[in-house]
């Protein structure tokens, strides 16, 4: 916050601060929760109209590729995209450094996905559709791909930019996955459906934030932006181990068929809460970022998020148990008549996770990335600890229910860590 800022915000009483910040949120949210709900919609359809075509085996060969890319990605990302939102110096110079850390760590990933995938296809008991991993290796380094001047978008607030890329992404990888779905009949279509959204995505981002980027690395610059991004990165993979600790260990019990209903209800109960609070933490970020000074702004802002949030969750709630079993049989088929029970244990926590996500994003535009790891490593401590034995007595029910107990466990920490902010 420099000094013209800090002179207008003193010469604001609280309460008109307090409804600036508010104006500023809503605004910002308004974007992100029309490109949230809007992807999120088109999400929805590819969800339904895959599930008719495919099998739940073909989603879980899919869940178990996408965990493993997802646990190996988290496991080595060092989150310096994420220092720049907060750092208030010109991002430019750190451009390449970024890009050059991101495309390396993108071949990696693939690299390690097609080395192990016999394993991991033995792990998961895929038998021939191990080579589901060999058709995702691709896909890291696409992302990798992407310009590195889209970070500039948290930093300004542009997030109408955000709509345009999210739903010409959906939009792609419904339309061309549609396609290939109905040619392979099987996980293939999925895969191809995720690599042209990507695709899209990509090619998006040069458009609407231009920048040549170029393979260079400056340690000094990696090491500003490593400073805040490892305690990023520590809660962020711990955080990945709490919230897909129950997929490995389903699909490693119980299968891959399993694992695809599993998947159905997770992705179903969390999905509204989930959109919403993805969308307000993406405007939350850089707003507590700037209101580091203001705690008064800072707590207006934080309760007026999390009312939201639990409105629209104990309303969602509400539905799945009044309307969920109808709802699943009639969208997705019979076939998916197991999805039913754990649905109704992920939408509660869905809501739960909510408030977590909020607390989190707050600790990070705070500059405590370090409160969120001790959040973070100690609910992906008590899910270590149940989701074994949960899921080997109650399936898949049970291995939801975990998840709702590592929750549970969290939310208090969080609280105090959020009071010991200033």
């Amino acid at each position: 916050m420099n000094a013209a800022d800090a002179s207008d915000h003193s010469a604001e009483t609280p309460q008109e601060l307090g409804g600036a910040v508010l104006k500023t949120f809503f605004t910002g949210l308004s974007w992100t929760t029309a490109a949230r709900g809007l992807s999120s919609i088109g999400a929805a359809l590819r969800y339904v109209v895959f599930a008719r075509l495919l099998k739940p085996f073909d989603f879980g060969v899919i869940a178990s590729a996408t965990l493993i890319f997802a646990a190996i990605n988290a496991a080595t990302d060092p989150r310096i995209g994420s220092a720049l939102v907060q750092q208030e110096d010109e991002i430019d110079p750190y451009l390449d450094t970024l890009f050059t850390t991101s495309v390396v760590r993108g071949l990696i990933i693939g690299l390690i996905l097609v080395v192990f995938s016999r394993p991991l296809g033995a792990f998961f008991h895929l038998g021939d559709a191990y080579t589901v991993f060999w058709a995702i290796a691709a896909l890291p380094i696409l992302q990798s791909i992407q310009s590195p001047r889209l970070i500039s978008l948290y930093r300004r607030l542009d997030f109408h930019f955000m709509t345009i890329l999210n739903v010409s992404e959906v939009v792609a990888s419904l339309i061309f996955g549609l396609m290939a779905v109905l040619y392979w009949r099987d996980w293939r279509g999925i895969v191809f459906s995720m690599f042209m959204g990507g695709a899209v995505r990509v090619v998006l981002t040069y458009w609407l934030f231009p920048h040549w980027p170029r393979l260079g690395f400056s340690m000094a610059r990696a090491k500003t932006m490593l400073s805040f991004g490892l305690w990023a990165s520590f809660s962020a993979l711990c955080d990945f181990i709490s919230k897909q600790l129950d997929n490995l260990v389903v699909g490693h019990l119980l299968g891959p068929s399993a694992l695809g209903n599993y998947q159905i209800a997770f992705r179903a109960g969390e999905m509204p809460v989930a959109e919403f609070t993805t969308a307000a933490s993406v405007v939350t970020f850089p707003m507590v970022a700037r209101l580091r000074r203001d705690r008064h702004a800072r707590a207006r802002l934080f309760w007026s998020v999390n009312a939201v949030v639990a409105v629209v969750g104990l309303a969602y709630v509400a539905f799945i148990f009044a309307f969920g079993a109808k709802t699943v049989l009639r969208l997705f088929g019979p076939a998916w008549v197991d999805a039913v029970t754990p649905l109704k244990v992920l939408c509660i926590y869905g809501l739960l996770q909510g408030f977590l996500v909020i607390g989190r994003t707050f600790l990070y535009g705070l500059g405590k990335p370090e409160r969120t790891a001790i959040m973070s490593a100690a609910r992906a401590g008590v899910l270590a600890i149940v989701i074994y034995p949960f899921t080997a007595w109650h399936g898949p029910t049970g291995a939801a229910a975990a998840g709702v107990l590592s929750i549970l466990v969290s939310l208090p920490i969080m609280g105090y860590l959020l009071q010991q902010t200033d």
